[in-house]
């Protein structure tokens, strides 16, 4: 048996994925105890684990407490230094308060958390893993379109395309490069005092080569869901989309037979779990769709007002039960609901620009299984018009359909259970 200690912040998106993993870590009869906030205590419970507090480490509301009136790269840098170098202090003490009655033989956090694992081995800890909630950056040698630019934080950030010309992914290596050594390079620096500090020798990682972990990467999705990538080091690896698991009951709306009933296209369109103003997506959908021969299915919070006659809202509803009905998903790009419709070969309109958003969006675009509107507040006929195109267009689910059944090939929660499994006994890196 081995010990497993699960770290996330404690956000639905970054949760969420680390629940199968737990419940199939305490169903091989591992014994799990998570690190995350109190909201999500039962959650965690009904997985086997056991809950530990958050007693110094911060919560992503307090790294963002202050708007950085900063632009371009500095805003970059100090976002990334408050997401990842910020709070490893903090979850270092706690892991080290968790470790005095619990000798955990991994940590595992998720990609979006702070570095405190890093120290923790470094000062004599167990290895440590890392959960990818969200698709994997660019890396210093990676000939992708670059994660970082100094439009990340403006009001429309830009993302550049893809592109299998050698020249362009020969250029792109090189904006990563410089992305990463020089305008990321304080991200690094601030690393290295903080690690000065606790008597450790510097690192020479930089940008977002830092947040994979040297050890095991466990990542969800698939390379199906992704730009070709030949630079990956032998750590990563995909196991499938994951995903929380299906609830035992579900009682539907009183409506639940219109969506079932297969007479009209449906139309889902989510506004997300963590920017959820309706006025980005869902008004200019109900809007553009009014007039359409579809059923608009309307879920998340702040929903207000008379809706068109073809519409019907509800706060949630879970996605096994809703998505294999959906004709088209509009989303804002959220990696969960972007996996969650994957899996169930449902084709997108995609808007979103904030956080990994615009290159989830991207992504999209690029496989096929959807279109990027490239706007979090899309006017009516950008929405309508896309969304025709989806319904009108075979190959968005066909191309969906493919990705389905390339998902279909794995079993997430058993495939990281078992990774984990092999770190806890060997210690050492997958290559």
């Amino acid at each position: 048996m081995a010990r497993i200690l699960i770290s996330t912040m404690p956000e639905t998106g970054h949760v969420y994925p680390a629940l199968p993993i737990a419940a199939a870590l305490t169903g091989r009869g591992h014994e799990v105890r998570w690190h995350t906030g109190p909201e999500f205590t039962e959650p965690v419970r009904r997985t086997g684990a056991t809950w530990v507090p958050m007693r110094h480490a911060p919560r992503f509301e307090e790294l963002m407490a202050k708007p950085d009136p900063r632009r371009g790269w500095a805003a970059v840098e100090g976002a990334l230094r408050r997401l990842f170098v910020a709070p490893a202090l903090g979850q270092l003490r706690d892991y080290q308060e968790i470790l005095e009655d619990f000798p955990a033989d991994v940590v595992l956090n998720e990609s979006t958390a702070g570095l405190g694992p890093m120290l923790l081995h470094d000062l004599g800890g167990p290895p440590w893993a890392r959960l990818g909630v969200s698709p994997l950056p660019s890396l210093p040698d990676s000939a992708i379109p670059p994660l970082s630019s100094p439009e990340l934080f403006s009001d429309s950030p830009r993302v550049a395309p893809y592109s299998d010309d050698p020249k362009v992914r020969e250029h792109y290596r090189a904006l990563n490069r410089e992305t990463a050594h020089v305008h990321l390079r304080g991200v690094t620096d601030a690393l290295n005092e903080l690690r000065a500090t606790l008597g450790l020798a510097p690192v020479e990682r930089a940008g977002w080569e830092l947040t994979i972990s040297p050890y095991l990467q466990v990542q969800t999705g698939t390379a199906a869901f992704e730009y070709p990538r030949d630079e990956l080091p032998p750590q990563v690896r995909y196991v499938g989309p994951l995903l929380p698991p299906a609830p035992s009951a579900f009682t539907p709306p009183e409506w639940w037979d219109e969506v079932t009933a297969a007479d009209r296209p449906v139309v889902h369109v989510t506004q997300g779990t963590v920017a959820t103003d309706p006025a980005g997506l869902v008004v200019p959908t109900l809007r553009a769709l009014a007039d359409e021969k579809v059923l608009v299915v309307v879920t998340g919070p702040g929903v207000e007002g008379p809706l068109p006659e073809n519409a019907r809202y509800v706060p949630m509803i879970p996605y096994p039960f809703l998505l294999p009905h959906v004709d088209v998903m509009v989303t804002n790009g959220g990696i969960g609901g972007v996996l969650a419709a994957l899996a169930h070969g449902v084709p997108m309109v995609a808007g979103g620009r904030t956080e990994d958003k615009p290159a989830i969006c991207a992504r999209i675009a690029y496989t096929g299984v959807g279109i990027d509107l490239r706007s979090a507040r899309p006017d009516p006929d950008q929405v309508g018009a896309a969304v025709r195109t989806v319904l009108a267009d075979p190959s968005y689910r066909r191309r969906a359909g493919e990705i389905r059944t390339d998902f279909a090939r794995h079993d997430p929660p058993e495939e990281a259970a078992a990774l984990l499994e092999c770190l806890a006994v060997t210690h050492r890196p997958f290559a």
